[in-house]
């Protein structure tokens, strides 16, 4: 039986269906009680939600309930069950435990999973240290989607780690990862167009990403903003923005920023 079917049939279940709608209207106990009858028969979707539910409440002897959908070879249990080896949220914790439930669950196409065994892989923590090893993987999530995947093997083709350094695939990847909303990509985007590496040199493609990074309240995205605002590169010059922007970083330690600062209160004084 694929994953696929697996998940198509646990999620027919009638009780199964029962439960969410009891859980989503906030009767709770009812849902738990649907859901148990459906995992006691071996729905895995209802073994994994049981146990989350449980656990959530404290009962730590419900992660048995997502053992066994992950010993049924459910990919979201088998990741939850790295994260609880990982985490050491039930007894100690075992990073060489959490990677075999991560691989088994990157195996089944689980792009978190795939995520987080290339960060093992290239942290060398409970599996052996390997770049390319840690490429193949972030490169298998990246392309199912998962933005932080995008961003990890951006920066790999950034920094040519395990590969020859591309500005160009690494513009890809930072810009789908962008487009998902990643502060962090959105930057790295912003420095890339600034200085015209795998892309044109453009400021004002630099102050966009720059801007919406700095939305999500990224640091030297707003820091980089400002001076753009300062110097008129990219923007209009701006020096009420610029002051904005200097000051939100400013006053959260960025001493760069509290330099800026001094020649535009120099002006307002």
């Amino acid at each position: 039986m694929t994953v696929d079917t697996l998940d198509k049939d646990a999620k027919d279940d009638p009780r199964f269906v029962d439960a969410v709608r009891m859980y989503r209207e906030g009767d709770i106990d009812t849902a738990i009680l649907l859901f148990r009858k459906s995992a006691e028969d071996g729905n895995p979707v209802s073994q994994l939600s049981l146990g989350t539910i449980l656990l959530n409440r404290g009962d730590y002897g419900a992660v048995k309930w997502i053992g066994r959908a992950a010993e049924q070879g459910y990919p979201e249990a088998q990741f939850q069950m790295g994260n609880i080896s990982y985490l050491g949220t039930v007894g100690k914790r075992s990073a060489e435990v959490a990677a075999d439930y991560y691989r088994e669950a990157a195996e089944n196409g689980h792009a978190k999973a795939q995520n987080q065994l290339a960060l093992m892989h290239l942290n060398g923590e409970g599996v052996d240290q390997s770049d390319s090893e840690a490429f193949a993987w972030f490169e298998r999530s990246a392309e199912s989607g998962y933005a932080g995947a995008q961003f990890n093997l951006a920066s790999m083709y950034e920094n040519g780690q395990s590969v020859p350094v591309s500005f160009t695939e690494a513009v890809k990847w930072y810009t789908r990862a962008a487009e998902q909303g990643l502060a962090e990509a959105q930057f790295n985007l912003g420095v890339l167009h600034y200085l015209g590496k795998g892309c044109p040199k453009d400021s004002s493609e630099a102050a966009r990403w720059y801007r919406k990074a700095a939305d999500q309240e990224h640091l030297d995205a707003a820091f980089n903003l400002g001076l753009l605002y300062i110097d008129g590169d990219g923007v209009k010059r701006d020096y009420k923005r610029a002051e904005e922007l200097l000051t939100f970083a400013a006053n959260r330690g960025m001493t760069d920023a509290e330099e800026a600062l001094k020649p535009i209160r120099k002006k307002e004084e």
